[in-house]
């Protein structure tokens, strides 16, 4: 059953067409990100933990998405240790995304029966992973490593593995097609899909509609 469990999270993470990336200092910002995101059928949502309150704003927001957003998925991305990854586990995370691959994350993770997605940057960082028993790594950071002819060079050498491309990826249908076509099952976006103009002016109308218009594209 946790083994069918944390298979389950990871395949819907792959439906995912993308995978949004957002973190702010405000919470109330952040839930509204949120919900744009799942009003727009997104299930799945990435917190980065790049702020020192991170951990303050992840408790509000396990907590909305609780009462309000039943069927997101909500993750903490930015994991770079043993000690940052308790921490998150016990405040609910439903996954953790790190930038590094790192034994102490897999061991915690493992232990507490968590889906962990690492970074990886080298074949030796994926084999690694693989011989680890995961299945699913982030690829990081995508564009600068090569972009779409080092996603085709590494899914030769590891065609059971299933990439997520982060860093770099444009929130437009021809990039993200590129990508996918290249082998990667899904991809993460981080600021570049939240206009920092809508974002600063809290035009959550306009960025939802910003929103639609990219996932209509995708379809």
């Amino acid at each position: 059953m946790i083994i069918s469990n944390l298979l389950k999270m990871q395949e819907d993470i792959l439906k995912e067409k993308f995978i949004p990336l957002f973190t702010n200092t405000d919470a109330e910002v952040c839930k509204n990100i949120m919900r744009i995101c799942y009003e727009n059928g997104i299930n799945v949502f990435e917190f980065t933990d790049r702020n020192k309150n991170s951990y303050a704003v992840f408790k509000e927001l396990k907590a909305y998405r609780d009462v309000a957003l039943p069927q997101l998925k909500i993750g903490v991305g930015t994991i770079k240790n043993g000690p940052q990854a308790k921490l998150f586990i016990e405040a609910g995370a439903d996954f953790l995304i790190s930038p590094v691959v790192l034994e102490e994350i897999h061991l915690i993770c493992q232990e507490k029966k968590i889906l962990w997605i690492p970074g990886c940057a080298t074949p030796s960082e994926i084999a690694l992973a693989e011989n680890w028993g995961l299945s699913l790594v982030k690829i990081f950071p995508a564009k600068p490593l090569g972009g779409y002819s080092y996603i085709e060079a590494v899914k030769s050498v590891f065609p059971k593995m299933f990439f997520m491309a982060t860093g770099g990826v444009e929130p437009n249908k021809d990039d993200i097609e590129k990508w996918h076509q290249a082998g990667v099952s899904s991809v993460g976006l981080g600021a570049k899909l939240f206009p920092k103009e809508m974002l600063e002016n809290h035009e959550y109308d306009k960025m939802s509609a910003h929103l639609a218009k990219l996932i209509s594209h995708l379809n």
